[in-house]
């Protein structure tokens, strides 16, 4: 049990607040199972209800519910992104990180990962983490005081102010699988700038469009 999660949630609790108001925002919680706290809504007291509904659990299929929050991802069109908050390495999924990786490349979803020092302390998770934000154009941030997890939130809020999405036409390529780019700031005055960006795209088939479907609504509970 992580005894600091009240902290956590303050932290959580704080960054809802502080995000721009066009955002619409999602609480989903998870330990062996995933919960769909709050459906999204541009209501910031839906999800600071969920926020401060949770409880830390003893188990941690982040990878599996991970997956099933960016196939909820997928439905929606627009910058979109996942910030996820982890008391602790994966410890109940049957879901390999390289299978979310994968989906969140392909649907456009940034990944960012904030976890407690027990994760860091498993080299591993530390990896995995880095990995998986890195190639979505995310960061991983791995705090030991509540102190660093409010400015992990805060640096991705600032993050999520200053997204921008560059579109491009591509010459004939036959790679219909992960196609690399790169992008750079040309110019001696924007040296002084940093660009963190996707390493590439996945060559996708067009098919029926699920643009705007709604995402799913919150779980039932029992009262």
């Amino acid at each position: 049990m992580y005894r600091g999660f009240v902290f956590a949630q303050d932290s959580i609790a704080d960054f809802i607040r502080s995000l721009e108001g066009v955002s619409k925002v999602a609480l989903y919680s998870y330990s062996r199972d995933l919960s769909r706290v709050s459906g999204l809504t541009s209501d910031r007291s839906q999800a600071l209800r969920g926020v401060r509904s949770t409880v830390a659990g003893d188990d941690a299929a982040l990878y599996n519910s991970l997956l099933l929050t960016v196939k909820d991802a997928a439905r929606l069109t627009g910058k979109k992104a996942i910030v996820v908050f982890s008391n602790g390495p994966d410890n109940a999924s049957l879901v390999p990180p390289e299978d979310v990786a994968e989906l969140a490349q392909s649907t456009g979803t940034i990944i960012y990962m904030i976890s407690t020092q027990q994760a860091e302390d498993e080299p591993i998770s530390t990896a995995v983490f880095e990995r998986m934000s890195k190639v979505t154009g995310g960061k991983a941030y791995f705090s030991k005081s509540w102190r660093d997890e409010k400015q992990a939130f805060a640096s991705i809020r600032d993050d999520l102010a200053h997204l921008y999405t560059l579109s491009y036409y591509p010459q004939p390529n036959p790679n219909r699988g992960w196609r690399t780019i790169t992008v750079k700031l040309v110019g001696k005055n924007l040296q002084k700038y940093h660009l963190r960006t996707r390493d590439g795209y996945r060559f996708l088939q067009q098919t029926a469009s699920t643009d705007n479907l709604p995402l799913p609504g919150p779980d039932p509970v029992s009262q």
